[in-house]
């Protein structure tokens, strides 16, 4: 066969493969980005599981940091129709009762149903978003797109200022503890802590991560969809890219990465094609990286040891996505009616506690008894993802990965059948002969459709404080650079992590054309 060589080449068409691929491509090195499905994208998967034209979001949805990713204005994807909206409803939460809590894109409105639970709570809110909402702009979310600094440096930064200090002192609690800290009400803790499972792959007993929760409620972080669907935003990266350009493949499985004397030198894929290059870039999971591709032989044995300790997620997600002939309709107490066109749904998480209750199921193996989901109804906000008149929903339940005593196929049916006569008893129209047809996804369904997503866990590697920063994944690797010269690492085993962030992406990026000496065309653009 053919010698192909090109100036660097990308393992992974996810969507920090396709962000690393544009942005040395507009650098000017001749990239080519492998893929082994037949779609680019990774979790911006957008497929027809039901029925034809109702389109579903099967991984990626919620995407909470697009207007503050630089590749999303680098790289122009509006241009190559990545578009977004942002629901004014951010988030909303419903009770057995007909009560509702919404959290909305405006201040005054989230604060004003937040005052219905508590008053106190209200100016709390308010008081955090004044005393944090500059200093995550302009300190925390720079630090998400630049190679992590060391603990004692990031301490130095933050010890200069009264809300520095504060972030360190929070970032030493768990999510839970702050909410309950600063909050009275057990609704608007539930609805906070609503928000760290899904997309940011952290639980509220993470030691450590207390810092998340002002991030939550600041908003800097905006929490929007993409129109037409996730996948949308897969084909305007991989357009920027041959615009570019560069290259991908599809259909290609990366078997080894080729090492010459110490420094990686090229790939080897399943049907025996070898191409090369003096750059490689792993945007794939830390273990099939080293130990399958690379092998332990290239490896010094504390390594690899080490990346074998490496802890993957410590959740899954069980999906239910529905085609309907008319959306749900939430049963609500009047002036409580917001409820309905909510982005980000909260259906069974009524207050901390139950949080507590799932995971305690989830960590012992135990398909959860207590039916809580995070939920949405894209063609409220989108109906272009549905036929005319028609729409779609979804809901995801956290669950653990393998069950004690049962198999996912044993239990798919009647699991599904119970989450949605759950979601049934808030919104009383969604039966039978509304929901024209239901599709589920289970753990094993997940891992098998991406292989990066091992166990079914969705952010290729637990994210938690041994894991983040300056020790993702280890302390070694932490700087997207590797033992083996040439071969670099631009997944969401990277900082910042899992989530449609792209910083893993942009981080590889800068690093790399660093080490080539090459103009960084982004700078001072």
């Amino acid at each position: 066969m053919a010698e192909r060589r090109y100036d660097a080449l990308i393992i992974g068409a996810g969507h920090n493969g396709l962000v690393l691929g544009c942005y040395l491509a507009k650098a000017g090195l001749k990239v080519l980005v492998l893929e082994r499905r037949l779609e680019a994208g990774g979790g911006l998967s957008t497929e027809e599981i039901t029925i034809s034209g109702f389109a579903h979001n099967l991984h990626s949805y919620f995407h909470d940091t697009i207007n503050i990713m630089p590749a999303y204005k680098d790289l122009e994807l509006d241009k190559y129709n990545a578009r977004y909206y942002r629901p004014p409803v951010q988030a909303g939460l419903i009770l057995p009762d007909g009560r509702a809590l919404c959290f909305y894109d405006d201040l005054e409105q989230t604060c004003q149903s937040i005052r219905r639970f508590s008053a106190k709570d209200a100016r709390t809110w308010r008081e955090i978003v004044n005393n944090y909402g500059e200093f995550i702009s302009t300190i925390i979310v720079p630090a998400l797109y630049s190679p992590p600094s060391p603990p004692s440096e990031q301490m130095v930064v933050l010890e200069g200022s009264q809300e520095g200090m504060e972030w360190l002192r929070i970032g030493r609690m768990t999510p839970r503890e702050v909410v309950d800290e600063w909050f009275e009400n057990d609704h608007v803790k539930a609805l906070v802590l609503h928000h760290l499972p899904v997309p940011r792959g952290i639980l509220p007993d993470y030691a450590g991560i207390g810092a998340v929760v002002p991030l939550v409620i600041s908003q800097v972080e905006h929490s929007q969809l993409a129109l037409g669907g996730s996948h949308i935003t897969a084909h305007a990266l991989w357009r920027a890219l041959l615009a570019n350009g560069g290259e991908a493949t599809s259909l290609t499985q990366v078997q080894k990465i080729l090492v010459e004397n110490g420094s990686a030198v090229g790939v080897e894929c399943d049907d025996g094609q070898q191409y090369f290059a003096p750059v490689v870039v792993s945007a794939v999971d830390l273990k099939q990286t080293f130990l399958k591709m690379l092998g332990e032989d290239k490896l010094d044995a504390g390594l690899v040891e080490r990346v074998k300790r490496f802890r993957h997620d410590e959740f899954s997600i069980f999906a239910v996505h529905m085609a309907l002939r008319e959306p749900p309709r939430f049963k609500t107490l009047p002036g409580n009616e917001d409820i309905n066109r909510a982005f980000r749904l909260d259906i069974g998480f009524d207050t901390a506690d139950d949080f507590t209750v799932v995971l305690s199921d989830v960590r012992q193996g135990r398909l959860p008894d207590k039916l809580a989901f995070i939920a949405s109804v894209p063609t409220w906000f989108d109906p272009s993802q549905a036929p005319a008149n028609h729409h779609t929903a979804f809901l995801w339940q956290l669950v653990p990965y393998q069950l004690n005593g049962a198999t996912w196929d044993e239990v798919r049916e009647e699991y599904t059948e119970r989450c949605i006569a759950r979601w049934q008893q808030y919104a009383p129209n969604m039966t039978r002969d509304n929901i024209l047809m239901a599709a589920a996804q289970t753990p094993l369904d997940i891992e098998g459709r991406m292989i990066n997503m091992v166990g079914g866990g969705v952010f290729m590697g637990r994210m938690h404080l041994a894991q983040l920063e300056h020790f993702r994944p280890l302390p070694e690797l932490a700087q997207f650079r590797t033992p083996i010269k040439g071969l670099y690492l631009a997944g969401a085993c990277m900082h910042p992590g899992g989530g449609i962030i792209g910083g893993p992406g942009v981080i590889a990026a800068d690093l790399i054309l660093e080490d080539l000496k090459l103009p960084k065309w982004w700078e001072g653009a």
